[in-house]
């Protein structure tokens, strides 16, 4: 992967009570790049930490390896050292590298999509757990054969649930109504007295209920019922998915 300036990666944090010497932390891989010498820059994302950019000087060289350790998408134990300046990783034991979705195009690059959001998102050195969990877990529904619009819907809207900015499935944004039919706007769901005809497309009250019980299936039962093999997610999932996004732009 090619670095491309500087600001490739976000400035590392370093928190006030993570004190200098050796640490833990679970969590993923996001981003790496190996230098020409061979050394690997990571940014993590880690429980209990957040985004933190982590130093492995001679990882690709030598006796000092990582292996599938530092290799992106890649969950793992990491203990790392904090010196002076920045934290240097030790030793990385892996716990889950989603090895299988990689043969899958399009579901490695929801992986990979969402690798960057998080990127775009996440303040360096702020704990976010609850979003980290999430991560995970989405990767599973994708693992276990969930369909890829589904998981995506589900991550982003958690996601924002978590921030609480989710639009509410259940009543109108404006005038509060109980939701049968709607469109999606910036602002939230729309009842159709409320919404514009302009204002993204309708979604029946079928698809609603659809996207409600995605949001409330437990993550063993999603595959059950929203499995690629069997579901199909047309129009209406890709239409909420690219509208969701829209409410993570205007945090910019």
């Amino acid at each position: 992967m090619k670095r491309r300036d500087s600001s490739w990666f976000p400035g590392a944090s370093f928190t006030d009570e993570v004190p200098q010497g050796h640490i833990k932390r679970s969590g993923v891989v996001l981003r790496r790049w190996i230098s020409p010498e061979g050394d690997a820059t990571l940014y993590l994302f880690l429980r209990g930490t957040g985004p933190l950019t982590v130093y492995a000087p001679g990882a690709t060289r030598g006796r000092i390896r990582f292996g599938g350790g530092i290799e992106p998408l890649t969950w793992a134990n990491f203990n790392l050292y904090r010196g002076t300046k920045h934290f240097y990783l030790t030793s990385a034991e892996v716990k889950e590298d989603f090895w299988p979705l990689r043969d899958d195009p399009e579901k490695i690059a929801k992986l990979i999509d969402w690798d960057g959001l998080l990127c775009r998102h996440l303040a360096p050195g702020l704990p976010c757990d609850e979003v980290l969990a999430l991560y995970y877990w989405s990767g599973v529904q994708l693992k276990s054969g969930v369909h890829p619009m589904v998981a995506e819907w589900r991550f982003l809207w958690k996601w924002l649930h978590n921030w609480g900015l989710a639009p509410s499935t259940e009543d109108c944004v404006k005038c509060g109504a109980p939701l049968t039919s709607a469109r999606l706007s910036l602002y939230g769901f729309l009842c159709p007295s409320c919404s514009p005809s302009a204002e993204g497309a309708s979604l029946s009250d079928s698809d609603m209920k659809s996207l409600r019980l995605s949001l409330s299936t437990p993550v063993s039962a999603l595959a059950g019922l929203f499995h690629s093999d069997r579901f199909t997610a047309g129009p209406p999932w890709q239409e909420v998915n690219t509208r969701l996004r829209h409410y993570f732009d205007s945090l910019n």
